[in-house]
């Protein structure tokens, strides 16, 4: 039911807030969700760079045919920064220093100058080492005593899509224990675990792309680094 209501609000709602609201979903929505049928057949024909010219005609296909013609060929090129905002808020709601802000704005954009979008050989997509990014898409979970690891990738629209999900068992504990909130004799497994959720979007429109990150930090000790949100968004022209 709330599908078909969706549906029917979108007939009546501006393409661009659409694509807005779909790219919020799959940054702060449900974790790794299973892409739909339409998506993987959508995926496929990127992958082996179907021509946009025998796609299929008629009205409903034609947002289907603008977001190939993107990820198979408008997409590459030179790209300069001309906006960027970005966050980093505590559980209580304070912001970071501007010092903590510039340096996890480096480590997830990686450079502030042009950024060339390439693919490769193999198909894949290669953005100045901010994003390498396969279309053919996968899903991958690593299990260990400490640790999970858990990495999604796939297409979504003209959206390339990238989740991690890592989970570390033992860093909460020692983050406790330099606090002195537990002692050493503390058993891993009987305390909660350290986790970061990071969800990383690049939406490519006409001459211009857009990068998209939220990464969500959790632990139970008391520091102020028990929980963080950072998000950054960042807008790409075509030179």
């Amino acid at each position: 039911m709330d599908a078909a209501l969706q549906s029917i609000r979108y007939l009546f709602a501006d393409a661009e807030d659409i694509k807005k609201e779909r790219r919020a979903q799959l940054l702060q929505g449900k974790l790794f969700p299973i892409p739909s049928l339409r998506n993987l057949a959508f995926q496929t024909l990127v992958l082996n760079t179907f021509p946009v010219e025998e796609f299929l005609p008629g009205e409903g296909y034609r947002e289907d045919a603008s977001n190939l013609r993107l990820l198979t060929r408008d997409c590459v090129g030179m790209y300069r920064l001309v906006s960027m905002k970005d966050s980093f808020i505590y559980a209580d709601k304070t912001e970071a220093s501007e010092e903590k802000k510039t340096f996890f704005r480096r480590e997830v954009l990686n450079t502030m100058g042009p950024v060339e979008v390439l693919k490769t050989g193999a198909k894949d997509w290669e953005m100045n080492g901010m994003l390498s990014f396969n279309p053919a898409g996968f899903r991958r979970s690593v299990r260990s005593a400490q640790s999970e690891l858990t990495c999604q990738a796939w297409i979504e629209d003209s959206t390339l899509v990238i989740h991690r999900s890592a989970v570390d068992y033992s860093k909460g504990v020692n983050a406790m224990r330099n606090n002195g909130v537990v002692g050493n004799d503390v058993d891993i497994k009987d305390e909660e675990k350290f986790g970061v959720d990071c969800r990383v979007l690049v939406t490519f429109f006409k001459d211009q792309f857009v990068y998209e990150a939220r990464a969500v930090g959790r632990s139970k000790c008391k520091c102020e680094d028990c929980y963080n949100e950072h998000k950054v968004e960042a807008w790409y022209a075509k030179m």
